[in-house]
């Protein structure tokens, strides 16, 4: 008994602890971000700033979407409203152009509590799994970059993310006795109805939907006496149908009717010449070329050089600042000006030149990203083989579909642009995977089979890793 009762203290002081941590990485991520965007430097900075803050000011003045008017930038002509109407609002509050970048910040921190809610419902006796999760998602590069900048980016993820967890969590009701509720159900269409109207990879979430609901009513129909299930299966996404049409039916018809697509590009109304490299479609697009070159210098200089190569440049994008966004503020060790933008005039001036300690340090967090890279997908593959192997009753599916819908729908994207180039390899577009696969990540180092030792094993060497993503990302922006 007494024994019995050591070990129960200790379980409880290793979860305080572990608590405490998961409480401490986040505020670190929000203040990041915060102080991120306080202090980014605008147009020269700002991941098309000029171009986002037009469009704000556009529907300030006319209080309608753009539908592709000619007087706005076509680098936002074709954008949903909904962000653009947001910051609208902010402006006209605060008459000033930076709040809007609040609206990332926080939309950061809500998907953190939506991932910390996610964890604390899978795997509530994995504390430790949990806050690898938690705290990679705090430390991301990519994320630390791109929520505190002032595009949609951020707001659309974070809509993305409320959206998929409602998803999820008609998943999991599915395989109980009383089956999917309407609750979830209502989630996983409002946000995915608002989350097509910030961004066209909202697009994606019916697909997802249709996958999941799919798989868990052919699973159902397999077994015996669960007819109640299938049909609170089938008016769960009924309800989820409605809401959606409800909230972006207007938006999709529109398009439909004028431009036969639902979330139509620029690129989709353009005749362009079209002379595709062999390099590019098919091989050298997806194969994992050019890595020596994006390790050794994990920077863009033009838009064709680094060649572009799809998983180069995601993956070391995902954890550099690959196209010097002005996030590394280290001096010394002399510049460079092979630079993604320094070639570009005098407009951008040498701000966008580079120190060589902060090249040096991108390729140090190249290296430890990589690795990690390798761990979530391993993550990834391992949560959706137990859904598989388990007719879903372990696991999920909806979270790495829609990664791999993401991922899938970004090079679809690159590959229709009319360009061989890096521009439209922007790891950003991949930003709505990160909670997903950090969800997974905490997934699979609970549910893994292993021995104790080697699952202690593999919890160190992920907490090694992100620790040394986390010091690397604080010295970047705070040191000296």
């Amino acid at each position: 008994m007494a024994a019995w009762r050591t070990n129960l203290g200790k379980m409880r002081a290793s979860t305080g602890v572990a608590t405490v941590c998961a409480v401490a990485v986040t505020l670190l991520g929000l203040a990041l971000r915060a102080e991120h965007a306080l202090t980014f430097d605008g147009p020269g900075r700002g991941a098309d700033y000029k171009v986002n803050v037009h469009g704000v000011h556009w529907m300030l003045a006319n209080k309608r979407p753009f539908f592709f008017t000619p007087e706005v930038s076509t680098q936002v002509g074709y954008q949903p409203p909904l962000w653009f109407a947001a910051g609208a609002v902010i402006l006209h509050l605060t008459g000033q152009e930076r709040p809007i970048a609040w609206l990332a910040v926080i939309g950061w921190l809500i998907r953190q509590l939506v991932l910390a809610r996610m964890l604390k419902q899978a795997i509530p006796q994995h504390r430790w799994s949990s806050l690898a999760a938690l705290s990679i998602h705090a430390l991301l590069p990519l994320s630390v970059l791109t929520d505190g900048k002032l595009n949609p980016e951020g707001f659309h993820t974070t809509l993305f993310t409320v959206a998929l967890y409602g998803l999820w969590r008609m998943e999991r009701e599915a395989q109980t006795p009383a089956g999917a509720g309407l609750g979830g159900a209502s989630v996983y269409g409002l946000f995915s109805g608002l989350a097509v109207l910030a961004k066209a990879t909202g697009g994606i979430l019916p697909a997802v939907g249709l996958a999941v609901v799919g798989f868990q009513f052919w699973n159902l129909r397999r077994e015996p006496n669960t007819y109640a299930q299938q049909r609170a299966l089938v008016r769960a996404s009924a309800v989820a149908a409605g809401a959606f049409c409800v909230v972006a039916g207007w938006w999709c018809a529109y398009n439909l009717v004028h431009y036969h697509h639902p979330f139509p590009h620029i690129w989709n109304l353009t005749v362009h010449p079209r002379e595709p490299l062999l390099y590019r479609r098919p091989l050298g697009w997806i194969l994992p070329f050019e890595w020596r070159q994006y390790l050794r210098f994990p920077i863009i200089y033009t838009p064709t050089e680094p060649r572009p190569n799809f998983w180069a440049t995601s993956i070391v994008g995902t954890w550099t600042d690959i196209y010097n966004r002005g996030f590394c503020r280290l001096v010394g060790g002399g510049t460079t000006d092979r630079v993604f933008g320094a070639n570009w005039g005098p407009a951008y001036g040498p701000e966008w030149w580079v120190s060589w300690r902060c090249i040096h340090l991108f390729v140090k967090l190249a290296w430890v990203g990589l690795a990690l890279s390798i761990e979530a997908i391993w993550a990834v593959g391992y949560v959706t083989w137990l859904a598989v192997h388990s007719k879903g009753r372990r696991g999920t599916l909806a979270l790495p579909v829609a990664i791999g819908l993401v991922t899938f729908f970004v090079m679809l994207f690159a590959l229709a642009y009319p360009f061989d180039d890096n521009v439209v390899l922007n790891p950003r577009y991949l930003l709505p995977a990160a909670t997903p696969m950090s969800a997974c990540l905490g997934f699979a180092l609970a549910k893994v089979e292993l021995s104790a030792w080697k699952r202690t094993a593999l919890h160190a060497f992920t907490f090694l890793l992100i620790g040394a993503v986390g010091v690397l990302v604080v010295y970047e922006r705070w040191g000296v």
